[in-house]
């Protein structure tokens, strides 16, 4: 049987909740302590990133990466949720909406912009969740976020239906892509159906269904990527003995403690190995003083 600590890739079918697939995973591997890196709306499908046991600490890494998606929005109708799920906001409206004028409005979403999420949503107003304040009708002012649409690709263009795949930086809200295009194009429109094909280094491709997860039961540790293998994107220094020490007991260490610096590293995030190999944690490299080159190592997270 595989580690208990690590990253489990699961294929999140419509309808449950993003906490029903933890659930799942905690009856059937064992383990109380799971968590996931980004939630996914019932309606949506795809590839949801379990973090188990130990790695739940990567959780600001492992839920920051950019995300890829397909999906579907219908033109015509705009509802108060944004997507298929929520009740109409006003009357359907005739689309007379060409392909380049289609074209021309995506142009428009390329980038970094100012999104404003939708108001049933699980961003949070002084503590509460958007969605519990919308759902008591409670006036809610939702703030705008800087979001990043690195690709918009249109796959199909057909009556009121636009499918297109998107890669977009964490945090950004497609339903609200969906319902700020239907603006633009002056007949509202909705997401109708998503799917995440990747999150970072992950894909959907290979990835558990429910079903699959419910029969292996605990076999399904041999699904869980281990903690040394999880790609992080970052460089990895091997510490001495008295590094290691240093960092367990919340001290940084100096160069010196290093056992293989390599080349000179920038300033910046790093994967911490002690002298056996494995992984003890992340740490930053830093200056000492803006005029010093002599770097130093802090620990930012470390692993019991």
């Amino acid at each position: 049987m595989g580690s208990l600590d690590g990253v489990l890739a699961l294929d999140k079918p419509e309808g449950p909740t993003s906490h029903d697939m933890v659930a799942l995973a905690r009856r059937a591997l064992g383990v109380r302590r799971i968590g996931h890196a980004g939630t996914l709306d019932p309606m949506a499908t795809g590839l949801l990133v379990l973090m188990v046991g130990k790695a739940t600490r990567l959780a600001t890494l492992l839920s920051g990466v950019d995300k890829t998606y397909r999906g579907t929005l219908t033109l015509g109708l705009a509802t108060d949720t944004y997507d298929r799920d929520g009740a109409p906001a006003g009357p359907p409206r005739e689309v007379r909406v060409s392909e380049a004028a289609l074209r021309e409005a995506v142009q428009g979403f390329r980038g970094t912009l100012s999104q404003v999420p939708p108001v049933f949503s699980a961003k949070k107003v002084h503590g509460t969740p958007m969605y519990r304040l919308a759902r008591r009708r409670t006036p809610v002012t939702p703030v705008p976020a800087q979001v990043t649409f690195r690709r918009i690709d249109l796959i199909r263009f057909e009556g009121a239906l636009v499918e297109f795949e998107s890669e977009v930086s964490a945090g950004t809200y497609l339903r609200a892509f969906a319902h700020d295009l239907g603006e633009t194009l002056g007949c509202g429109a909705h997401l109708s159906s998503l799917r995440r094909l990747a999150a970072g280094p992950f894909s959907v491709e290979g990835a558990l269904r429910p079903d699959e997860l419910r029969a292996l039961g605990r076999e399904a540790a041999t699904r869980i990527v281990p903690m040394e293998e999880i790609p992080l994107g970052l460089p990895t220094l091997v510490l001495t003995a008295a590094g290691t020490h240093a960092l367990r007991h919340g001290r940084p260490c100096s160069f010196s403690e290093v056992a293989a610096p390599g080349p000179p590293l920038p300033p910046g995030r790093c994967r911490l190995k002690g002298p056996e190999g494995r992984l003890l944690g992340i740490g930053e490299v830093l200056l000492q003083a803006p005029s010093e080159a002599r770097p130093v190592v802090r620990p930012r997270i470390i692993f019991p």
